[in-house]
């Protein structure tokens, strides 16, 4: 009987370990959906936060770009007024000068008429000798080429 009942307490005892250890085991099946279920709450917080420090981030260098842009952008027009600007005065300046020696130059021609006309006045006989001989020579010139 001393056999019976040592195998009877062992089967207990076998038992009661079976017991404990599904206990356990159900203890840290609990412990690590709780840890589980902490860190995706935690992955969610942080992948929320991330989100949202992104958004603002790109908000962020949205706006830079914008107000670099937009100064970029007025330094251009200024330096474009200012080109524009001194292209006119100094267009001005050219167009003042030009129109001065072509003033210049019409009154140096007017004289030049004046004069001819009177040298031709005054001498027929050589104004026709000059003009025959430029004739000869340029027709020379001309028929060599």
């Amino acid at each position: 009987m001393n056999d019976d009942k040592s195998s009877t307490l062992a089967s207990e005892k076998l038992e009661s370990s079976q017991a404990h250890a599904k206990k356990a085991l159900e203890a840290t099946t609990a412990a690590a959906r709780e840890v589980a279920e902490a860190a995706k709450s935690s992955a969610r917080g942080a992948y929320s936060t991330s989100r949202e420090e992104l958004g603002a981030a790109a908000q962020d260098l949205k706006e830079a770009a914008r107000s670099t842009y937009d100064d970029l952008s007025q330094t251009a027009k200024e330096k474009y007024g200012d080109l524009s600007q001194k292209a006119r005065a100094r267009y001005a300046d050219v167009a003042d000068l030009t129109s001065g020696a072509a003033q210049e130059y019409k009154t140096q021609f007017e004289d030049l008429v004046v004069q001819a006309e009177d040298y031709v006045r005054d001498n027929p006989f050589r104004a026709v000798g000059i003009v025959f001989t430029a004739g000869i020579v340029l027709g020379l010139l001309l028929r060599r080429r």
